[in-house]
C-alpha cells in the first residue's frame, strides 16, 4: 500500500482500489463529496461521541485537507482557527491541540467500532500529524489483512499489550456460575493496574481483525470443586510465540496450597498477571531491555520505565525520563506517561540518584496531569499521594488517600500502597491495619509494605520486628534496605554487625553521613522516628550531620 497525491487530495491507494488512481479529476472530486457525505453522517450519528469542540477540529482539519492545505494543518493553525487561541500561542505551554487530538482519534475508533466498519469511505488522523487520511471499502479491507499480517509477526516490539481473558473450563454445570463472576472479577481486578488492555472472549469477534491480532496474551483456565475447596487453575499463554509465560493454581480450602477465599482468588490471580511487578510487565521489561532510542511509540518509552524499575540500572533512567518528557509531548492524552513520569521525578528526587534535578514540584504536576485525565485511577490517587509526602503535604496527601480507597473498594489494587502512604502521612491507625490485611490476602504484595511495617515497629519500639520486616524489603540496590537494616543492628546492640552493616550502606550511599537526615525524612515525617533511625545509625558507626 503506497500514498498518493491526486490533485488537492491525499487518499491511501492499493492496486485493488481503481477509484483512487491518480489521474482524474472527476474521480477526486466525486471522492470528495462522498467524503463530505460521510463527514455528515458521522457528526450526526448517535455512535460518534465527540463533544463539539471535536467535531469543529474534524469538520476543520477534513475541509482543509479537501482543499489541498493538509500539508499546511499544524498545532498553531489549528489552535488559532478552531479553539480560539492567540497568535502567540505556544504549544509547549499549552497542549489543547495534541488532547483534542487524542480524544478525536478515540472517538473516530469508536464510531467505526460500533457501526461495524459498514461505512463506504473512512476518515482517520494518524498519530504525529494533523492531517486526515481518507479510504474507502477497498483499501480499508486491504490495510486490515496487512495489519493483521505486521501485528501478528511483531514479537519483538509488540503495541501496547491487549489481554484476552478466556472462559475458565468447568466439568459442571454448577460450577458455570462460580467461573463467570471470576472472569468478571478478573477483567475488572486487572483493568484496575492500567498497564494492560483487557478484552473478555465474549467480546472479541466484535471487533476488527486488527484489533483482535494484536491480542498480545491470553489468559487460560478451569475450575473445578472439591467439597468446600473452590479449584482454580490458570495460564498466561503468549499468543506472540505460543509458549505458555506463566501458570499456577490457587484454592479457597488448602493452606499447604496458594489459599485464598473464594472472593479474592480472581484479585490474587490479577495481582500476579497484571501489577508493576507482575509476569506481564517483567515480559515486557525484559524484551526490550530498555533501549529505544526514538521511539515514536508511548508504550516504548513506557517499557523502559519498567525496564529501570527491576534492573535498577542507574544507567537506564535518565533515557526513561527522556522517553517519558518525548512521550508525554506527542500523546498528552495518554494517563500512564504522566503518571510514570511523575513517578521516576519523585523516586530520583526522593532518592538522590541522578545529578539531573527533578524537582517534587515537577512530579506533583505531572501527576495532577494524569489525574484530569483519570480521575478514577487509584493507582493515579496513589502516586500523587506518594509525591505530597515526599514534599511533606500531609493533609493534601491523606485527602488523595481517601479517594484512592473509595475508588478501589473491594479491591486488593494498590491496597499496601494506600495504607503505606497512610502511615507515613501520620495515618497509622487506618494504615497499618490496611497494610496487615493486604499482606495476608495478597501473596504478591509490592515490597512498599515491608518499609511500611518496619517503621510501625521501629516507632513502637519493637526493635526486632522491626529487623525482620527490614530483611524481608526485598530491593537490594538502592540504600533504604541497608539504612534499615542498619538502623535496628545499632538499636539492638548488636555492634559489630551494625557496623558491617553500616559500611555496605556507605558503599551504596557514599555521601550518606552528610545527607542521611535529608533522605530519611523524604519519607519518614515523624521527628521522633527520624531520631530514632539517626540514633541507630550513629550506634552503628555513621553519625547524621545537621
Amino acid at each position: 500500500m503506497e500514498q498518493e497525491r491526486t490533485g488537492s487530495l491525499t487518499v491511501l491507494a492499493t492496486s485493488g482500489s481503481a477509484a483512487l488512481r491518480p489521474g482524474s479529476r472527476p474521480q477526486v472530486e466525486s471522492f470528495a463529496r462522498t467524503i463530505r457525505d460521510h463527514l455528515e453522517e458521522l457528526l450526526t450519528s448517535q455512535q460518534f461521541d465527540g463533544a463539539s469542540r471535536s467535531r469543529d477540529f474534524l469538520t476543520f482539519i477534513v475541509e482543509e485537507t479537501l482543499a489541498g492545505r493538509g500539508q499546511a494543518l499544524n498545532q498553531a493553525v489549528i489552535a488559532t482557527r478552531v479553539f480560539g487561541r492567540k497568535g502567540d500561542f505556544d504549544a509547549i505551554l499549552d497542549p489543547v491541540v495534541r488532547v483534542q487530538a487524542g480524544r478525536l482519534r478515540r472517538s473516530l475508533e469508536r464510531f467505526y467500532l460500533l457501526t461495524g466498519n459498514k461505512s463506504a469511505v473512512r476518515i482517520e488522523l494518524p498519530k504525529g500529524c494533523y492531517t486526515p487520511v481518507f479510504t474507502d471499502k477497498v483499501t480499508q479491507e486491504a490495510d486490515a489483512r496487512l495489519r493483521v499480517k505486521r501485528i501478528s509477526l511483531s514479537l519483538v516490539a509488540p503495541e501496547w499489550p491487549v489481554l484476552l481473558i478466556g472462559h475458565l473450563d468447568t466439568a459442571g454445570a454448577g460450577d458455570r456460575s462460580i467461573a463467570a463472576r471470576i472472569e468478571d472479577e478478573l477483567a475488572m481486578e486487572i483493568a484496575r493496574y492500567g498497564d494492560v488492555r483487557v478484552i473478555r472472549q465474549r467480546d472479541l469477534e466484535r471487533l476488527d481483525l486488527p484489533y483482535q491480532a494484536s491480542v498480545r496474551f491470553e489468559l487460560r483456565g478451569n475450575l473445578r470443586t472439591a467439597g468446600a475447596d473452590v479449584i482454580v487453575t490458570v495460564s498466561l499463554i503468549d499468543r506472540s510465540s505460543g509458549e505458555q509465560a506463566w501458570s499456577d493454581e490457587y484454592h479457597s480450602a488448602a493452606p499447604d496450597q496458594i489459599c485464598c477465599s473464594p472472593d479474592d482468588i480472581p484479585l490474587v490471580i490479577a495481582a500476579r498477571i497484571a501489577s508493576e511487578n507482575g509476569v506481564i510487565v517483567r515480559l515486557l521489561a525484559s524484551e526490550h531491555g530498555g533501549e529505544h532510542g526514538e521511539s515514536s511509540r508511548s508504550v516504548d518509552a513506557i517499557v523502559s520505565c519498567y525496564h529501570f524499575f527491576f534492573s535498577r540500572q542507574l544507567a537506564s533512567l535518565n533515557p526513561a525520563i527522556e522517553a517519558l518528557k518525548r512521550s508525554t509531548v506527542r500523546e498528552p492524552e495518554v494517563a500512564l506517561g504522566w503518571l510514570y513520569l511523575s513517578r521516576l521525578y519523585q523516586i530520583n528526587h526522593a532518592f538522590e540518584l541522578l545529578d539531573r534535578p527533578t524537582s517534587i514540584d515537577a512530579a506533583i504536576g505531572y501527576a495532577y496531569q494524569a489525574v484530569l485525565l483519570e480521575p478514577r485511577s487509584a493507582r493515579i490517587r496513589c502516586i500523587l499521594a506518594a509525591c505530597l509526602v515526599v514534599k511533606g503535604e500531609l493533609g493534601a496527601a491523606r485527602d488523595e488517600l481517601d479517594r484512592a480507597l473509595h475508588a478501589s473498594r473491594g479491591s486488593l489494587a494498590y491496597r499496601e500502597i494506600i495504607g503505606w502512604l497512610l502511615s507515613l502521612s501520620g495515618d497509622w491507625e487506618r494504615g497499618v491495619p490496611l497494610m496487615h490485611d493486604a499482606l495476608a490476602r495478597n501473596p504478591y504484595c509490592l515490597s512498599h509494605v515491608r518499609h511500611g511495617l518496619w517503621a510501625d515497629a521501629l516507632r513502637r519500639g519493637q526493635f526486632d520486628e522491626a529487623y525482620v520486616a527490614a530483611l524481608e524489603y526485598p530491593d537490594r540496590v538502592f540504600f533504604w534496605r541497608d539504612l534499615m537494616i542498619t538502623s535496628c543492628l545499632g538499636l539492638l546492640g548488636r555492634t559489630q554487625e551494625a557496623r558491617a552493616s553500616a559500611a555496605e550502606l556507605l558503599r551504596i550511599k557514599p555521601d550518606f553521613a552528610r545527607r542521611g537526615r535529608t533522605l530519611i525524612g523524604h519519607y519518614i515525617k515523624s521527628p521522633e522516628l527520624r531520631e530514632r533511625i539517626a540514633e541507630g545509625c550513629r550506634k552503628a558507626g555513621i553519625v547524621l550531620l545537621n
